[in-house]
């Protein structure tokens, strides 16, 4: 019982996908009607191909019976075979020209309006998702999710919509006309074809669990892949090659028992097909010859029953062999569309973040609230708990602590990277919570230590940061982070491409890069998260001091590691398991003798 209800909601599930696949191909209806047409001109000329042949046989059997009775006085009429064997090349071409201009319409419309909308739609998907599912999932998941899955997806469905019109108009066509010419050669393909559709569709549905597990595990593969081309130097370095290829050697393993497993049972289906229709093929013959012979003797046949009959029934039975292997094929490929399509609604079935209350943020002048807030990534280990705080606008407040306190944890919820399990943010006096998160963080100039460029110039990387900035203002705002003088040593100067991995600038150059963006996009407030870690003591200096004017009169935050960069601070958060244990200026913190001091008298320890 337990088994059938399981069974059950398996089929429902199918159900399911394959209706919303059907939804998602209705954009594409006018032109599947198109090819719908196609396809039954293609299958009207396929059909009309056996009647000409079956003409063709009987006016050369008639040929010779007459030249048995009447001798050299038989005559052939040498025009009329002629005639009908023109029509039956150009049956034949024009079926043909229908097949390919069907194949080339659905290639073309099946690839850019399902393929690429499906693509689009997981795009806008994550734009509109939380953080913690980008944090959690990998990203060659994702990857193949929206490239492997998607692309099989579009194979499978041009497949299906392809067998779905030609395939089917054709066995409806071939039955008709075969039952036209006589219904007990009919009636002995027709039993055929529903026992061995049956069976091979049970085949066919077995093999869908081990191809979901291949898919699964391709997902890990890109994965896999992509971690090893990012740290491709450590695995260099600790010389790891032979461990991550022993891990991929399993990773591929897998993938390729389980689509053994489900194409060995997806490839018994085709057999199957022929094997059926080969012992119908054998039966017509047999049957015909006995027709031709005994039929009209016995009443199971007219007068009008002739040789080019047989051949018309050999030849449609002949037909019946491409659409029902296609049928099998499309059966067999249903499971593995399902598996691929599976996994991609469950992805655009993700949770999405909650739309907000208020559209835009009130232009107030930056002035920020913690109250009573908690956090915590996962339910049974609490982070930040009854977190309260206030900043006036302008202030620049630092965050300190040991790593795992939290720090970078209160930038997170202030940007609504995360939302806070309870509490309150004020941003302005109004809750962040309820406000469109674009709006909140437009308000925010971003300096990360793990820099993130794209393989573009120089001059639009800084650009980024602002869409609509002039030349002018990108160049004052290269000259304000102080990285005008290495820019001009590069060959071509702001038109210098930065590669895809951002190898032929150095990672000092990169952080500059980005506090170029920094300058250049001018929000009222600022997060600095170690913004000058990578870079050395001589430009730590000389950026400090710009980032002076770039925090002047606005609020900032700044999370730092080196304890020097922030002496001057208006407000310095001591973070630990957090909970704010101190707060002050550098000079009050000092004179607690408290954590803070410990902290600070640690770091000049190490460099002494």
């Amino acid at each position: 019982m337990a088994k059938k209800e399981k069974e059950n909601v398996f089929t429902q599930k199918q159900s399911k996908v394959f209706s919303r696949i059907i939804r998602d191909i209705k954009p594409i209806s006018g032109w599947l009607f198109l090819c719908f047409l196609i396809s039954a001109a293609s299958v009207a000329f396929a059909i009309a191909a056996p009647m000409v042949l079956g003409k063709i046989t009987d006016r050369i059997y008639e040929f010779w019976k007459a030249k048995q009775i009447l001798g050299a006085g038989a005559t052939f009429d040498k025009a009329a075979v002629m005639q009908d064997s023109v029509a039956l090349a150009l049956i034949y071409l024009f079926s043909s020209v229908c097949s390919i201009g069907n194949m080339l319409i659905l290639n073309n419309v099946v690839s850019r309006f399902y393929t690429c909308g499906l693509r689009v739609k997981m795009s806008e998907k994550i734009t509109r998702m939380p953080v913690r599912f980008v944090d959690n999932t990998p990203n060659g998941e994702i990857i193949s999710r929206m490239m492997g899955d998607v692309s099989h997806m579009g194979t499978t469905v041009h497949t299906v919509i392809n067998l779905a019109t030609q395939g089917f108009l054709q066995l409806v066509g071939v039955a008709i006309m075969m039952f036209r010419i006589n219904y007990i050669m009919a009636l002995l393909v027709m039993v055929i074809i529903p026992l061995s559709l049956v069976l091979s569709a049970v085949i066919a549905n077995k093999s869908e669990k081990h191809f979901g597990a291949a898919r699964k595990q391709a997902g890990k593969w890109y994965a896999f892949v992509e971690e090893d081309y990012g740290g491709f130097d450590a695995i260099k370095a600790f010389h790891l090659e032979d461990s991550q290829n022993r891990r991929q050697a399993e990773i591929v393993e897998s993938i390729r028992s389980n689509d053994k497993k489900g194409n060995v049972l997806a490839g018994l289906v085709q057999p199957i097909i022929s094997f059926t229709n080969s012992v119908a093929f054998a039966g017509i013959c047999v049957v015909g010859g006995f027709l031709l012979t005994r039929g009209q003797e016995l009443g199971l046949v007219g007068a009008d029953f002739t040789l080019g009959n047989v051949v018309e029934v050999i030849m449609y039975a002949k037909l019946l062999a491409g659409p029902l292997e296609g049928i099998a094929y499309g059966i067999s490929t249903l499971q593995r569309v399902y598996a691929a399509a599976r996994r991609v609604y469950d992805f655009l079935e993700e949770d999405e973040m909650p739309k907000a209350e208020i559209a835009e943020m009130p232009q107030g002048k930056g002035e920020v609230e913690f109250r009573d807030v908690n956090f915590s990534y996962s339910p049974d280990k609490p982070l930040i708990e009854n977190l309260n705080l206030k900043i006036k606008a302008g202030q620049k407040v630092a965050i300190v602590g040991p790593t795992g306190g939290g720090k970078t944890t209160i930038v997170n919820l202030l940007m609504r990277f995360y939302d806070i399990n309870s509490g309150k943010i004020l941003i302005d006096g109004v809750d962040a919570t309820k406000m469109d998160r674009r709006a909140v963080r437009d308000m925010f100039g971003m300096v990360l230590q793990d820099t993130w460029l794209y393989s573009g110039t120089v001059y639009d990387n800084i650009a980024y940061g602002k869409e609509e900035a002039s030349k002018v203002e990108v160049m004052d705002a290269a000259k304000n982070a102080r990285i005008d003088y290495f820019v001009d040593t590069l060959p071509d100067g702001y038109d210098t491409v930065i590669n895809e991995e951002s190898s032929n600038i150095s990672a000092g150059q990169k952080q500059l890069l980005t506090i170029a963006r920094a300058y250049l996009a001018n929000k009222k407030m600022l997060i600095l998260d170690e913004a000058t870690s990578n870079v050395d003591t001589r430009t730590e200096l000389l950026i400090q001091e710009t980032m002076d004017k770039l925090t002047e009169g606005k609020t900032s935050f700044v999370i730092a590691h080196r304890l020097s960069t922030i002496v001057d601070a208006d407000v310095i958060l001591v973070v630990d398991n957090g909970h704010i244990v101190e707060t002050g200026t550098h000079e009050e913190l000092m004179a607690k003798n408290g954590f803070y001091t410990e902290i600070y008298n640690s770091q000049y320890d190490l460099l002494s």
